[in-house]
């Protein structure tokens, strides 16, 4: 094989892998009273199915809606793509049945902590890495199946 097939076949694999690794992933709150949940209730309450924690009525938030964050959140958590859960969540919405999770306003860890301190009830996730030190870590969803 000559160096410019070699290179070629290269770049085809390497355009098909994922350029970057998935992380670990939390779901946490500012409020230090929530305790620590299962995978199962970590699933029910990002598909609507649960509203409380710890007897608190919950605000769920989730990142925009393009965002890689979002994308990795449900395919770890869930095995389900945005498109997925959009529909997921429209169903429930329509019915009366749940409320979408409040999206922030920009792909920044910032905006999701500005959010989660307005209200000790409200929940995010984010990945591992971005987390605050004051943090309550309820849940953490590992990368490694």
């Amino acid at each position: 094989m000559t160096n410019a097939v070699l290179i070629g076949i290269f770049y085809l694999f390497a355009s098909i892998s994922p350029v970057h690794a998935a992380e670990d992933y939390v779901i946490f709150s500012l409020d230090t009273e929530f305790q620590a949940i299962s995978i199962n209730k970590a699933r029910k309450l990002y598909r609507g199915k649960t509203k409380r924690l710890n007897g608190k009525r919950v605000e769920l938030s989730d990142w925009p809606e393009n965002s890689t964050e979002r994308k990795d959140f449900y395919q770890l958590l869930l095995g389900k793509n945005t498109a997925q859960m959009n529909a997921h969540w429209a169903g429930l919405s329509f019915s009366g049945k749940a409320r979408y999770p409040r999206e922030i306003k920009t792909a920044s860890i910032e905006s999701l902590i500005n959010w989660l301190n307005d209200k000790p009830n409200r929940i995010g996730y984010s990945p591992l890495s971005s987390v605050p030190e004051n943090a309550n870590i309820i849940y953490t969803i590992s990368s490694e199946k």
